[in-house]
């Protein structure tokens, strides 16, 4: 499998950053320059073409990259790139044609736009196009829609149509503004070789790590020579390239707090990687690498079952059990109360915002972040006692309906994404997914379901969050821990039943079988 971690290039120099800048800014208006050398050719498409064996007319992807060597610079500054700038234009080219040679979309000619800011008076300009528009023009498809709803007696329809379309014109339209009004960004160089002389190397000296490219030809104002010091290892090898003369940059890399980048360093084998810019709100341009690790971790067999359930006072709660649907390990959970009052601290503050009419994105993005940070935590807990039993990890089928507890939808289907990728990147099985009803009001012990097995108040009338009580054989237990069992427990059954869904009575009866529990009182042999 393959994952990029995104790297922060570590405070680079002025004097690094006018060559990066520069790098970037140059490949992006020359390989602009070469597709537009290529299209302008009126004979393109026929040096382009091949005959397959069949005796059809195939765009030949060979055909491209050869007829692209002619036109790209060979005394270019920044003759390192132009193998990745070659490959690059025949990749537009080729997606190009091979979707004009099907005929099933429109596609247009590859282009790239100039780097030049827009004047004042350009922005002006389109500031005013933008607040004299009256009404948006919506696509030919989506007229023909709101008439056919018209005429076939429908107007409330036609009508919510009409609005929900003229708000997405409208927010393209902004978009497109946006777009007219800011400085374009280079495009990124993609880099697709790990080699010394040219291509990209991750290094690491100590517990920093580095990324080596080389950009600049020899001969460049910006070309120079590096001795690299003592402790530098290349980090794909783990051999040392301490000592070597290296006529590139050594950029420092700075690791996130999550340590998520750490983890791919550590466990993942770098690939590709790209060099990009990106700017700030206020301007500021930060440079970033984008670096493809793959991950071939040996398979494990699982031996065992982790079934997951979200909590009402937890993030969640784990319980293991063995293939013959014995607990191996239990009360494995992750307590929420410290997360739930930071969520709703973050909600209201959220709201009182909007009530007065502010803007509130940040702090959507910082409550997003924070709830990321717990859920993906909760991930590595489960996933490494998933390694330490070798365990097939099972999870609740999502269900919007069925949300409401502790973990909103967005942030469980996090969960279940982050417990997918962890999963698969430590060797283990995928996790499996298992029906959400009636697992919280199911007892594990008799296998009995009824709505009352999962008061919400007591006799008092005091709220009950997380107490499971059966009804028919008065097992009482933690209702999360009840369930993530339940949950194991139907993961087991699928498995044992072709890996399918299977309707709840026959879950109900095989659970009752396994539990020595077949032999109930009729009143409460069937929910």
């Amino acid at each position: 499998m393959f994952k990029t971690a995104r790297f922060k290039l570590h405070n680079p120099s002025r004097h690094k950053r006018v060559m990066l800048k520069y790098a970037l800014a140059h490949y992006h208006l020359t390989l602009k320059q070469v597709l537009e050398t290529a299209l302008a050719d009126p004979e393109l498409k026929a040096k382009i073409t091949t005959t397959d064996p069949k005796g059809r007319q195939r765009i030949n992807g060979y055909a491209i990259s050869h007829l692209l060597y002619t036109i790209a610079p060979k005394g270019w500054v920044l003759t390192p790139l132009r193998d990745y700038l070659i490959g690059d234009a025949t990749a537009m080219l080729l997606s190009h044609f091979k979707k004009v040679e099907k005929a099933k979309h429109k596609s247009n000619p590859p282009t790239l736009p100039g780097l030049k800011a827009p004047t004042q008076a350009e922005t002006e300009e389109a500031y005013r196009i933008f607040a004299t528009t009256i009404e948006f023009p919506l696509k030919p498809q989506q007229i023909e829609k709101i008439e056919k709803e018209r005429g076939t007696g429908h107007p409330r329809v036609a009508k919510r149509l009409e609005k929900v379309w003229q708000n997405w014109a409208a927010s393209r339209a902004a978009g497109e503004l946006l777009r007219r009004i800011e400085p374009p960004l280079p495009r990124p160089i993609e880099f697709t070789r790990q080699e010394f002389e040219r291509g990209f190397l991750l290094a690491r000296k100590g517990n920093n790590y580095y990324l080596l490219v080389r950009l600049f030809a020899r001969g460049s104002r910006y070309w120079n020579q590096t001795k690299l010091d003592e402790g530098f290892v290349n980090w794909r090898t783990r051999q040392p390239i301490a000592g070597r003369t290296y006529p590139g940059l050594i950029l420092p890399l700075e690791l996130g707090r999550d340590h998520h980048e750490r983890e791919y360093l550590e466990h993942g084998t770098p690939q590709s990687a790209k060099l990009l810019m990106r700017q700030t709100q206020d301007r500021h341009e930060e440079f970033y690498a984008h670096v493809a690790f793959e991950f071939n971790p040996a398979p494990v067999i699982a031996e065992t079952i982790l079934g997951i359930d979200r909590g009402a006072v937890k993030i969640g709660a784990a319980t293991v059990i063995d293939h013959d649907g014995k607990i191996v390990q239990g009360k494995i959970d992750l307590e929420g109360a410290a997360f739930s009052a930071e969520m709703s601290r973050w909600r209201q503050r959220i709201a009182d915002a909007q009530r007065k009419g502010h803007q509130a994105k940040r702090w959507f993005r910082v409550r997003g972040r924070k709830a990321d940070i717990v859920v993906g935590e909760y991930a590595n807990q489960v996933v490494k006692i998933a390694l330490e039993r070798r365990s097939q990890i099972a999870i609740e089928k999502l269900d919007g309906a069925a949300m409401g507890r502790s973990l909103t939808q967005s942030q469980f289907r996090k969960l279940h994404d982050a417990l997918s990728y962890k999963a698969e990147r430590a060797g283990l099985p995928k996790p499996v997914e298992v029906p959400a009803a009636r697992t919280s009001q199911t007892c594990v012990r008799c296998g009995h379901w009824e709505p009352g097995n999962r008061s919400k108040r007591d006799a008092a009338g005091r709220p009950l969050q997380d107490v499971f009580r059966c009804q028919a054989c008065g097992y009482e237990a933690n209702a999360d821990q009840n369930a993530s069992e339940i949950i194991a427990l139907r993961a087991l059954h699928q498995r044992l039943k072709g890996g399918k869904f299977q309707k709840f009575d026959e879950f109900q009866q095989w659970l009752r079988q396994i539990k020595g529990r077949d032999s109930l009182p009729p009143q409460v042999a069937s929910p």
